[in-house]
């Protein structure tokens, strides 16, 4: 086995017989990683603090050579993000992150942008709307994967520019009037939205956040990244219906 010294953020954990743990970390350096933390509940709350969602930390992992599951020896906390964990509203929306981000990666796939794009988030979420910051996050996470949306043109017959249009699900990408045939089923997409949607595509994290916007138009988005994503994903994320599901007590 081979030792390394990495920096991650912890997206879940699950327990693991009767005192160890199951973490999946998100790194800077290695991508998502899964290991067993062993008799963590054995050694206190001090040790469990390391291995907390939403925590940044340096961790030491033994690498198994024939497994993805790899034995954490430590894990020393650089940022603890407690200021999530203070409000309902950022615990659901953090877990989001987490959960998007693990559903959308391979293990020990490195993606630096990501690992950034994640503390990014994280600092934004006391003080950005959070359904502004999850459509952003969203387009983001999407474009670092390669699979951001085609918005430039029709996909099918290259037909631009485009103010208005049909959002194909199933390609990812605007169809025009004339092509819309090709996918029936493919929702339209107002000239609010689509420029709305250019921006966050176009633009920094910050910027897209900083810039102003109908909420129609971001609910549009929002609705259109959400079917996309549940196709390509073929699920609906369990913490997507936690937030369906109580976001009337959540905006109040």
């Amino acid at each position: 086995m081979s030792i390394h010294k990495v920096e991650g953020i912890v997206l879940k954990t699950q327990p693991f017989r009767s005192s160890s743990l199951i973490v999946t970390f998100f790194t800077k350096e290695a991508g998502k990683i899964r290991g067993v933390v062993k008799g963590v509940h054995r050694e206190g709350e001090i040790r469990q603090a390391g291995f907390e969602i939403f925590t940044r930390a340096e961790i030491i992992f033994y690498e198994k050579r024939r497994s993805d599951l790899h034995l954490i020896s430590d894990a020393a906390i650089l940022e603890s993000n407690d200021p999530i964990r203070n409000r309902l509203e950022s615990i659901v929306y953090g877990s989001y992150f987490c959960e998007l981000v693990d559903e959308l990666t391979e293990v020990q796939d490195p993606h630096p942008e990501i690992f950034e794009l994640l503390r990014t988030a994280f600092r934004f979420l006391s003080v950005v709307p959070p359904e502004k910051l999850t459509t952003v996050f969203t387009v983001k996470l999407l474009g670092a994967m390669g699979w951001i949306p085609y918005t430039d043109g029709c996909v099918s017959c290259g037909a631009r520019p485009l103010e208005k249009g049909y959002f194909s699900v199933k390609q990812g990408a605007l169809l025009c009037e004339a092509c819309r045939s090709k996918d029936g089923g493919a929702p339209a997409i107002t000239p609010v939205a689509l420029a709305l949607l250019r921006v966050f595509i176009r633009n920094e994290m910050r910027e897209c956040l900083e810039h102003s916007h109908f909420s129609y138009a971001l609910n549009e988005v929002q609705r259109l990244l959400t079917q996309f994503l549940n196709f390509r994903i073929g699920k609906v994320l369990r913490t997507k219906r936690f937030i369906d599901s109580v976001r009337s007590a959540l905006v109040k």
